[in-house]
C-alpha cells in the first residue's frame, strides 16, 4: 500500500504499518483507538489524525519533523528510530513519550505534559534542556553525550537512567525520584575502590534518597555493595 486515500472514515484502531507510505494524506482525522503508521517511508506526519484516544506509533520511518502530530495523545507516543533533529511539532500532552534512536541534540519542543514514562536514549543529546519538568514514570536519557544533568526533570515518579554518557558528576538529578538511579557507563563517575579491573564496572544506585556505590561484574548479574 502506497496511499491512504479512501480511508478517511475509520472506527476503532487503524494500522497501516509495514507499507511503502510516503504520506498520511487521505487517512482518518479521528481515531477512537490506536494509530500505527510505523515502518513506512514517511518524512513528516502531515495529513495524519488530529485526535488519537489510544497510542500513536510512527516509529521506524524517515521522519525529520513531527509537524502534523496530534496535539493530544491519551496513550503512548512513539517516534523512535527516525531521523529527527528536533521535537517541535510533537504533542503538547501525551501518556508516555519515546523519541529514542534519533539524531536529537536538544529536547526543545518536547511535550509539556507527560503522564507516564519519557525515553530520549540513543540520541546525540548534549543537554536535557526542553525536557518535561514532571515525569509520572521512568525517565531514560541513556547513551547520549551528556556531561551534566542540568535542565532535566524536577520530579520523576519512576527510575532515572542516565547510563552511557559523559557525566562529570551526579549533581542536578531530579529533586524527587521514586525509583532507582542508574549512571553506569560514565567513566568520570567510576568508583576509585574498583581499581583497574577490566571485568568490573561501577554503578551508583539511588533508592529512597539513599546513594549506593556498587561493583558489578561485567556481563554478570552479581552486584556487590561497596558503600552506602
Amino acid at each position: 500500500m502506497t496511499s491512504l486515500e479512501g480511508a478517511s472514515r475509520i472506527t476503532g484502531s487503524f494500522d497501516c504499518s509495514g507499507n511503502e507510505l510516503t504520506s498520511l494524506e487521505g487517512g482518518p482525522e479521528k481515531i477512537e483507538g490506536d494509530f500505527n503508521c510505523s515502518s513506512n517511508r514517511l518524512s513528516c506526519l502531515k495529513g495524519g489524525p488530529k485526535k488519537v484516544k489510544g497510542d500513536f506509533n510512527c516509529s521506524g520511518n524517515q521522519l525529520i519533523s513531527l509537524l502534523g502530530s496530534p496535539k493530544k495523545v491519551k496513550g503512548h507516543f512513539d517516534c523512535s528510530g527516525n531521523q529527527l533533529v528536533s521535537l517541535y511539532g510533537s504533542p503538547l500532552e501525551t501518556g508516555s513519550f519515546n523519541c529514542s534512536s534519533n539524531r536529537l541534540r536538544s529536547l526543545q519542543g518536547a511535550p509539556d505534559e507527560v503522564r507516564a514514562g519519557f525515553d530520549c536514549s540513543a540520541n546525540l543529546l548534549v543537554s536535557l534542556d526542553g525536557s518535561p519538568e514532571f515525569v509520572n514514570g521512568d525517565f531514560c536519557c541513556a547513551d547520549n553525550m551528556l556531561e551534566n544533568l542540568a535542565h532535566g526533570p524536577i520530579e520523576v515518579a519512576g527510575s532515572f537512567d542516565c547510563s552511557g554518557n559523559r557525566l562529570m558528576s551526579l549533581k542536578r538529578f531530579p529533586k524527587r525520584m521514586a525509583g532507582d538511579l542508574d549512571c553506569s557507563g560514565n567513566p568520570a563517575l567510576a568508583c576509585d575502590a574498583i581499581g583497574p579491573e577490566p571485568d568490573r564496572s561501577c554503578i551508583r544506585l539511588v533508592h529512597g534518597g539513599s546513594v549506593r556505590c556498587c561493583c558489578q561484574q561485567t556481563g554478570g548479574n552479581h552486584i556487590e555493595v561497596l558503600s552506602s
